[in-house]
């Protein structure tokens, strides 16, 4: 069963290929964006409206994608291994890479942040990462994704042992008006008190507090997807191709006018109006590309299969391919498009070489990658 079920899900090679490459399009988009903000490690002089909407459309969907395809396959790998390696494997594949990037690595991007913000920096680099990494400049760069999923690893073993199956079964389209009303009212509740892209930390984890429990919902919802056998069945991606693409249209549209609209306001209304807009285009937006990959990849591909196991090395290398070449664009009298297009497929390939040819070929990382 588990084996035929397996077969059934090819199309999400192509899908968490394409979630990889969209956030790596988000992180290039911000150095040509309008308005980019002054934190950000890299800004190049050519910025436009464009790069702007960009950022606004990609910055919703990726993550609780990824999130949700995580969940989905936590279940099986659960049942296959155990418990007790099934937490060892995430510690490996997950916790290694995480620990290492936030140590090594993080505190570059912090370096640069501090220097966008055109703050003094100290004379050496261990005196920024113990005296402002370790306290004001503190973050986690793009590896706090690794940091949340461990997490959410961890308790979904916890509560595996605890919990007893349920035999409701529950629809796709219930369970994503659950989410959409969940990443709403949290996202909502969350902008009363805080900066809707506030991140903070507690403990080890560094999050956005108007994003984390979208992110948790969208991992048991994966897991759920999987135990209620959403994608077991026959596809149902071009029946509602033409639905999907609308609302995803829609939800691309509402993200990209919102903010221009009640740019300055505070208003209840206008932070529920928010709320509301964001979640509905992360659940549209990343349904609509869902269906697409199974509506049309949804077999057996060795190149498919290639890229989607390459993404996590992707995903981990990419800002510490990206910002380096996106700096060396900034002094090239090009326009902006062409700057991000070099830096974007730049980037991907490099990733791409290094993770088949370096990270999954070396004795230990090909464990990990």
């Amino acid at each position: 069963m588990q084996e035929k079920r397996a077969a059934r899900i090819a199309f999400f090679d192509a899908y968490r290929t394409f979630l990889v490459f969209a956030v790596v399009s988000l992180h290039a988009a911000m150095v040509y964006m309008a308005h980019v903000p002054a934190w950000w490690y890299v800004i190049d002089p050519e910025r436009s409206l464009f790069f702007l909407a960009w950022v606004l459309v990609t910055d919703t969907f990726p993550m609780p994608a990824l999130f949700f395809v995580s969940g989905y396959f936590a279940p099986l790998s659960l049942e296959r291994r155990g418990r007790s390696a099934f937490l060892k494997d995430k510690l490996l594949r997950i916790g290694l890479p995480w620990g290492v990037g936030v140590l090594l690595f993080a505190p570059l991007f912090a370096r640069a942040t501090w220097k966008s913000l055109g703050l003094p920096l100290p004379s050496s680099h261990w005196a920024f990462v113990r005296t402002l990494w370790i306290g004001p400049a503190y973050q986690q760069a793009h590896f706090w994704f690794l940091g949340v999923l461990l997490a959410f690893f961890l308790l979904f073993a916890f509560a595996a042992s605890l919990r007893r199956p349920s035999a409701s079964r529950l629809s796709p389209l219930r369970g994503m008006l659950l989410w959409w009303g969940l990443a709403s009212a949290t996202f909502f509740l969350s902008s009363l008190r805080w900066h809707h892209d506030l991140w903070i930390s507690l403990g080890p984890l560094y999050f956005q507090p108007a994003r984390i429990v979208s992110y948790l919902a969208a991992f048991c919802l994966g897991g759920r997807a999987w135990r209620d056998g959403w994608f077991d069945g026959p596809g149902v991606g071009r029946k509602v191709l033409p639905l999907a693409a609308l609302g995803a249209f829609l939800g691309a549209l509402v993200v990209v006018i919102l903010p221009f609209r009640f740019a300055q306001s505070d208003a209840l209304g206008a932070k529920a109006l928010r709320a509301m807009a964001y979640a509905f285009a992360s659940l549209s937006m990343g349904s609509f590309f869902l269906l697409v990959c199974s509506a049309f990849l949804n077999r057996p591909s060795p190149r498919w299969r290639l890229l989607g196991e390459s993404s996590y090395g992707v995903y981990w290398l990419h800002q510490m391919i990206l910002m380096p070449l996106a700096a060396l664009l900034v002094p090239l009298s090009f326009p902006g498009a062409v700057k991000f297009v070099v830096a974007l497929v730049g980037t991907c390939g490099l990733c791409f070489l290094l993770t088949v040819e370096g990270l999954r070929r070396l004795p230990l990382l090909r464990r990990i990658f």
